[in-house]
């Protein structure tokens, strides 16, 4: 059996999960830059960091639905006023 390792991605989901159903532009470690309504996650066994799906519970019209790790996540910023709500350590 193997043991659930604890997560290390707490404030990331925190952050997007509050912030559901309004709009959070979150840049990737790889320059990638989403804009994010909402989110599914999950963690594979093992993983400290969850996978993400974005935009589709529920779908939102015109918005792309993105998958990635919150490991990659660097920033989530709200668009509308340039605030900052999570920076990578």
């Amino acid at each position: 059996m193997i043991d659930q390792a604890p997560p290390r991605d707490e404030e990331v989901l925190g952050v997007l999960q509050g912030r559901d159903g309004v709009a959070s532009r979150v840049v990737l470690s790889n320059g990638q830059k989403l804009v994010v309504f909402n989110i599914a996650w999950g963690y594979d066994l093992g993983e400290q960091y969850a996978h993400v799906t974005t935009n589709i519970s529920p779908g939102v019209d015109g918005a792309a639905v993105d998958v990635f790790s919150t490991m990659l996540v660097e920033t989530i910023v709200d668009p509308g006023d340039g605030t900052v709500l999570y920076q990578a350590p």
